[in-house]
């Protein structure tokens, strides 16, 4: 399904097909939606502690829309993938070994 945004879906939370909320739309650009990633716990603490960069926000098109409700923006199915967490899973893992703060050797 193809979705149609509206300046009414800014501050919906945007839902994969599994139900997690990865995000809030932040702006509607055109039939684009820019949305702001929902931080996991991981994301916060690392944060609150300086030791990492929030995650940028994210384009996403309405074609990767299933629909959009009263309350929030659902995902089509294909969109909720191992590999979107594994993705995002290890760049932070990266970026945690990447910090001299957190290697054994310091």
């Amino acid at each position: 399904m193809c979705a149609t945004f509206s300046d009414d879906d800014v501050g919906k939370p945007v839902e994969r097909a599994d139900g997690k909320v990865i995000g809030t739309v932040d702006a509607i650009e055109g039939d684009r939606a820019r949305v702001e990633p929902a931080p996991d716990a991981l994301d916060s603490i690392m944060a609150r502690f300086g030791w990492g960069d929030s995650i940028d926000p994210f384009v996403l098109e309405a074609d990767a829309v299933d629909a959009v409700s009263d309350t929030r923006i659902h995902l089509a199915e294909e969109f909720a993938t191992e590999e979107t967490e594994t993705t995002a899973a290890d760049e932070r893992s990266e970026d945690r070994r990447d910090n001299p703060q957190n290697r054994p050797d310091q």
